[in-house]
């Protein structure tokens, strides 16, 4: 045998060697749950979530599943090896921020160094018994729903009740009828701080009450000469509390004590198209909304109250739609854009295609070129949705693609389409309402 084979054979049996050590020594080690602890977080904090992306990334973990609860979250995996071995895996940086409080076999309890307890007053009985009479109290008695929730966390020595969603966790304050959402955030330091609050229902107030009001134009006067076209953008919302103590109906159910919220906004952009929507909104005491009802912009929305329900669709059914066309549809519809204070028309013909109309119908204020709409493939639901698509000229092809569903006019009882639930067209020539 020569003599570099000879060290070949050699240095492959201590790599050999040194691997079954290797495996022996995992095999050796013991798969057991451990349990971790992190106190005085928030469930979004920045911090614990980048520890635990480490933690769950580490090859000797599985199973791992988490939970939180009065600011405290908790793991629990499998591990093969003790808790100790686990913590000595984590990089430096990511465990500076915590501290231990107890480390054993199988357990690790963490609190954070900045931990939020600092803008919570302490715990005590009594305490604890002000926050369960101030829940209650709020649950059976705010317009909002404040029954249902997922954490609770003190904000500027108020109780707040927190939501989480797909978007975040907001936080929601009922006092005094006026409901507050604010919305947390963690900031470049992993510090939490407000995003932002807004009042999103005002129940205590006179009818007539109005709230998050909101102003905007914008003029880009350099597009606008270049193009010719207007680039101005206009937007304008609010909320108004039309009426108090009535009685309502929704899904055949009966409420009380309710109050009518309306709200009411336009938006005008020249990329995306105008938007007009006016909408009631029905808040039962101790349950929250109830109730939607979806208006013509122009309709009087005190004169729409309990006029019909929004929960049902009007439309039940038998339209029949052939090669993407609702023949019930075809015609001309109307909407008014309070932006220019002017009505603008849509006119649906049978072929597919359809001409816009922007103030009179007539030839001077004629969209250009050939639009088309269509209803997708599978027509109406249960529900009497559709989708439908408008397909512009101009744009190169843009493509409006909107929920589709047929209502009857609050204000005149004439048949209209309302498209993504806000916008409402109402019929311009002589078809008879929805049956």
């Amino acid at each position: 045998m020569n003599k570099d084979l000879k060290w070949l054979l050699v240095i492959a049996a201590l790599i050999f060697s040194q691997g079954s050590n290797k495996i022996s020594a995992q095999a050796g080690s013991k798969n057991q749950q451990v349990n971790i602890s992190v106190s005085g977080i928030e469930y979004d904090d920045a911090a614990f979530a980048k520890l635990k992306l480490n933690i769950k990334s580490n090859k000797k973990v599985t199973d791992m599943k988490q939970s939180f609860a009065q600011n405290t979250a908790r793991l629990t995996l499998n591990y093969a090896g003790e808790a100790t071995g686990l913590w000595d895996e984590i990089p430096a940086d990511l465990k500076q921020p915590f501290k231990i409080t107890t480390i054993e076999t199988n357990r690790i309890d963490l609190q954070s160094k900045n931990a939020i307890a600092s803008n919570n007053p302490p715990v005590t009985n009594t305490t604890l018994a002000s926050n369960a009479t101030s829940g209650d109290n709020d649950c059976k008695n705010c317009y909002w729903n404040m029954c249902n929730y997922d954490l609770t966390k003190s904000i500027g020595g108020k109780l707040y009740k927190g939501t989480i969603t797909e978007y975040g966790t907001y936080y929601y304050n009922c006092d005094n009828g006026i409901v507050l959402q604010t919305l947390l955030n963690i900031n470049a330091y992993g510090s939490t701080v407000i995003d932002r609050t807004d009042t999103v229902l005002i129940s205590s107030g006179p009818v007539g009450t109005r709230w998050g009001v909101s102003n905007t134009e914008f003029n880009n006067s350099i597009l606008s000469t270049l193009s010719g076209s207007d680039f101005s953008m206009k937007s304008s919302s609010g909320y108004t509390l039309i009426a108090k103590n009535l009685k309502t109906e929704a899904n055949g159910v009966a409420y009380k004590d309710v109050i009518v919220v309306n709200h009411k906004g336009f938006s005008k952009n020249p990329l995306t198209g105008s938007d007009f929507y006016s909408t009631n909104l029905y808040y039962a005491k101790g349950i929250g909304l109830v109730r939607t009802d979806t208006l013509n912009f122009d309709s009087d929305p005190v004169a729409a109250i309990n006029k019909t329900n929004d929960t049902k669709t009007v439309y039940s059914g038998g339209s029949v739609v052939k090669n993407g066309i609702d023949e019930s549809i075809v015609g001309l519809w109307k909407v008014h854009n309070p932006a220019a204070n002017k009505d603008s028309y849509y006119k649906l013909n049978a072929d597919g295609t359809f001409d816009y109309y922007d103030g009179a119908v007539s030839e001077a204020n004629k969209s250009k070129g050939i639009n088309r709409w269509k209803i997708e493939e599978g027509g109406y639901n249960k529900n009497g949705v559709a989708i439908i698509d408008f397909t512009w000229a101009t744009g190169n092809g843009f493509v409006m693609r909107q929920n589709l569903q047929k209502k009857n006019d609050h204000a005149t009882g004439k048949p209209a389409i309302t498209l993504n639930t806000t916008t409402m067209l109402v019929s311009a020539d002589n078809k008879a309402p929805w049956k």
